[in-house]
């Protein structure tokens, strides 16, 4: 349930932290321009509802599309989130994380059919037929069933909190404000249910805590700032943005995105909100008026006369437990990603790792296992093999993707993301889970059992078990890398940029589709493919070997760095390995690793040539 959970929260995150920077520029636009922002303006105050209602939510869809099916899963998403978007009043970003994904599975389903059967010459207009035809069908679907869902569950929300507040049970209205929020509800709830209460009471008592409910910048201030300090990658460098947003321009929705990718989190902002209307319950603070947007500015601009230090109390308790709640979720999240906790037999504490295999059992077979198969997990093959060779042991070591494990492994080595479906793929063999392919505790005690098997064996045993042979190379490693292929000096880019740019070379040296590079993105949100001393070996998915034309390799040097996750790589090799002719390079670069000279020369020479003898003599 546990794995389950957490990816379901990835593949929201996938969806939702692309596209952080329009949310943004959103919620700028709606802090300057609507009536009630800091420089109002009518005409410009007008892209307001368009980009809320049609671009945010295409967005999301396309991206969920392209996760699934490349550019084709992209294009039928954006033609099926139209008909949620129609289909109901309200903004439609949930229905476009549920109906993104399924037009792209429903294209790619198509594709797979399809290949093989189309006759040649109508490739491109079968292609083109099936976006729009199943794209039409997908958004009648959006339009009356996922649209209609989506407007009920509203409809509940809002119920439930005026269910609360009419039996006085005012601070557990907070368990439906702020899934309501996040749903991009606020408005609705704001100013359809909470303000008319509001504005009634302050006619007779002069304020109202009706209009603290929902406005209250607090809970997502907690939120935004546990991200900023716990988080990594785009998530962290966001929210500091995200956080003047909010806290001070009022546009409390800049924050959703970030409950969404990790859902779990929800139960901070519930914490926040719910003690701070519990204080302001009972210190009887309230606001004279409606805070429209829910800037801190605002909210104490509305505060009675003599008030305003209670108010702001209620917003640092709210912010204070929203926060405490929020930081240990975000926390444990990025140590489970980088640093598993683990057994001394390498299996992570509390995770569904089942002992099926005995872990003092012989061990005659280890397969490194990956997504793809043909990258981080071909590498970490590679440098074990060759650390256990002096031993004699006879274990054979391998790499696979993780879904197709051979049988009979004794053991499977993979990263802690990847443990579910290692057990899946293998329920025989013991998993031993590791943070990364070259140095990890688990793997000295993989060795240290090796190394006592063996001593075992030459004292007891006759017959030592013969080591298996490496595979032959199907192609010179010099075709697979070439001068072309090597780019030296480049200056600093963000990841995804540099996993692209290495795609891009692939695919100009004629060894991939140029739909390759958006698979080897894609990987990267399953497990990094970061093996550490400065080293990170992007590729594609297991899906994407139908794009590889050929095995090859690419070199891109940055010797300032890229953050891949708070590791800084200076060597990016991208891989496209259509068998195990890859393997060759990958080694060399192991054996590059053991000379401190040889790999610091690598990360900052200026003469492809180096780097060209270096990886493939």
């Amino acid at each position: 349930m546990k794995e389950r959970i957490q990816r379901f929260g990835k593949s929201l995150s996938s969806m939702v932290m692309p596209n952080i920077g329009a949310f943004i520029a959103w919620g700028f636009i709606t802090a300057l321009f609507i009536p009630t922002g800091w420089w109002p303006n009518a005409n410009l105050g007008q892209l307001v509802e368009p980009m809320l209602r049609y671009l945010l939510p295409m967005l999301i869809a396309i991206t969920a599309g392209r996760h699934v099916a490349g550019d084709r899963g992209g294009v039928i998403a954006a033609v099926a989130v139209m008909g949620v978007i129609l289909g109901s009043d309200i903004p439609m970003f949930i229905g476009a994380m549920a109906i993104g994904p399924f037009a792209g599975w429903v294209i790619r389903t198509f594709d797979r059919w399809a290949e093989g059967r189309i006759p040649a010459g109508f490739e491109m207009l079968v292609n083109n037929f099936s976006v729009g035809i199943l794209g039409i069908l997908c958004a009648l679907f959006g339009f009356y069933a996922i649209g209609p869902v989506v407007s009920a569950l509203t409809m509940l929300l809002s119920a439930g909190v005026s269910l609360m507040i009419e039996h006085g049970l005012l601070p557990l209205v907070s368990v439906f404000i702020e899934p309501a929020k996040v749903l991009f509800l606020n408005n609705a709830i704001n100013h359809g249910i909470f303000s008319p209460i509001g504005i009634e009471q302050a006619r007779q008592t002069g304020q109202s805590i009706m209009f603290l409910l929902e406005t209250n910048p607090g809970p997502g201030l907690g939120v935004l700032l546990a991200y900023w300090a716990f988080a990594r990658g785009a998530a962290r460098s966001s929210a500091p943005g995200a956080i003047v947003i909010q806290f001070f321009g009022g546009i409390h929705e800049i924050y959703f995105p970030y409950v969404l990718m990790r859902p779990v989190i929800i139960l901070a902002p519930i914490a926040g909100s719910a003690a701070a209307i519990l204080f302001y319950s009972l210190t009887g603070t309230g606001l004279t008026a409606v805070a429209s947007p829910g800037s801190i500015i605002a909210v104490l601009a509305m505060a009675p006369k003599g008030e305003m230090l209670w108010v702001l109390a209620g917003v640092v308790i709210a912010a204070a437990v929203s926060f405490f709640v929020a930081a240990p979720i975000v926390k444990r999240a990025q140590l489970e990603e980088v640093n598993p906790i683990r057994k001394p037999n390498g299996k992570v504490i509390g995770g569904a790792n089942r002992p099926s295999r005995p872990s003092g059992g012989p061990i005659r077979s280890v397969v490194f296992a990956c997504d793809a198969g043909m990258g981080s997990s071909a590498m970490g093959a590679t440098r074990f093999r060759k650390r256990i060779e002096p031993l004699g042991s006879g274990v054979r070591v391998t790499n696979s993707s993780v879904d197709t494990i051979p049988e009979g492994t004794d053991i499977v080595v993979c990263q802690s993301q990847l443990s579910q479906r290692a057990e899946l793929a293998a329920p025989a063999s013991e998993v031993v889970v590791i943070g990364n392919f070259l140095t990890d505790p688990a793997l000295d005690g993989l060795y240290e059992r090796i190394e006592c098997q063996r001593a075992a064996e030459e004292q007891g045993s006759e017959h030592a078990a013969e080591a298996s042979a490496a595979p032959e190379s199907a192609e010179s490693s010099s075709q697979m890398l070439t001068l072309q292929g090597i780019r030296t000096g480049l200056a600093p880019v963000g990841k995804e940029e540099a996993i692209r740019a290495a795609g891009a070379l692939l695919a100009a040296g004629g060894y991939v589709d140029e739909g390759y590079a958006q698979a080897m993105v894609d990987r990267e949100r399953v497990a990094t493919t970061y093996l550490g001393m400065g080293i990170a070996i992007p590729h594609g998915t297991a899906e994407a070997k139908s794009r590889i034309r050929r095995s090859g390799i690419v070199v891109m040097q940055y010797p300032e760095g890229v953050d891949f996750g708070g590791e800084r790589a200076q060597l990016v090799i991208g891989i496209a390995g259509a068998g195990d002719e890859h393997i060759e390079i990958l080694a060399r670069v192991t054996s590059a690793l053991e000379d401190e000279e040889v790999l610091e020369r690598l990360k900052t020479t200026d003469d492809p040539r180096y780097i060209l003898e270096k990886l493939t003599v």
